[in-house]
């Protein structure tokens, strides 16, 4: 099918869904519980009835009881709207393998999950220049167009989550869970636009991926450090004690992003670009994003 997902991988998706805290008003019908009253399989209620209303819908066995008309309302199962913000800056290519292979195959199992569920999927790849987006897309038989589109992402430039939430925000009204795939190694801060997202009732869920050379530099004596978005550059002695504070610093970032999430209930993940893929989704987003 795709380099990103495998037929055998594709038939395991088939049994989870994406997990969310809330329900979310859809557009059509689909396998969600929604916040409006429609017509489907569970009871929900009751109200009077007034002229207009479909009388196949009246409580017969209520009317006897209580001399009145009264209309039974149901919950309705309505799609779900899903949105990819997938990091395409240029830091995201660095590693073996590159962060952005990985966020690629994430953001791939989690739309395939998506459309198996009748929900809606988007993907905005996000860097300072404004990139095109797909979707939404709903049903099994966009995967294809999907997987094309995220093979097809090509990291650039530099990072700017404030503004991709801005412009996001600006354009989605329908409400939803929005994964943000990213390293975030943002100089512009990553903060204020995760809670932008809550703030206007959307649901962020963070996928943290960082390179293996980032965890664990290469052991080195003088060693150039190259930004590869801005180009700036660093001088650095590799000895131990520069290994052990680097090491410090990078899982100290790490905690920080999860503390914050976890702190703001929004689910966060980390794995090195270099992780066991199918081990990551089916252990680490299963226990906090996802649901059989």
């Amino acid at each position: 099918m795709s380099d990103l997902l495998t037929p055998a991988f594709i038939r395991r998706l088939e049994r989870l869904a994406i997990r969310v805290r809330r329900a979310f008003a859809g557009r059509m019908q689909g396998e969600r519980r929604s916040t409006k009253r429609g017509v489907s399989v569970e009871f929900a209620d009751y109200r009077e009835y007034v002229p207009g209303d479909d009388p196949r819908y009246l409580d017969w066995n209520a009317a006897a009881r209580m001399d009145r008309l009264y209309l039974k309302l149901y919950v309705e199962e309505e799609d779900l709207s899903v949105n990819f913000l997938v990091d395409a800056s240029a830091s995201m290519s660095f590693g073996k393998p590159a962060k952005i292979d990985f966020a690629r195959r994430v953001a791939a199992a989690l739309s395939y999950v998506s459309l198996a569920n009748l929900d809606r999927v988007s993907i905005v790849p996000y860097a300072a220049e404004q990139q095109e987006k797909i979707g939404p897309e709903r049903g099994r038989s966009n995967v294809f167009k999907l997987l094309k589109f995220l093979e097809g992402i090509q990291p650039s430039g530099t990072t700017s989550l404030t503004s991709t939430v801005r412009s996001f925000l600006a354009r989605n009204p329908r409400r939803g869970p929005v994964f943000v795939l990213t390293d975030f190694l943002d100089p512009a801060g990553w903060e204020k636009p995760l809670a932008q997202l809550a703030h206007a009732g959307f649901q962020p869920m963070v996928v943290h991926v960082l390179a293996p050379e980032e965890l664990e530099p290469p052991d080195a004596d003088d060693v150039r450090f190259i930004d590869s978005e801005t180009g700036a550059s660093v001088d650095l002695s590799l000895n131990a004690a520069v290994l052990r504070a680097y090491r410090g610093r990078v899982e100290g970032f790490r905690r920080e992003v999860e503390s914050w999430c976890t702190k703001h209930a929004m689910p966060y993940a980390f794995a090195s670009s270099a992780a066991d893929f199918e081990e990551f989704v089916f252990r680490t987003l299963r226990v906090v994003m996802l649901e059989a």
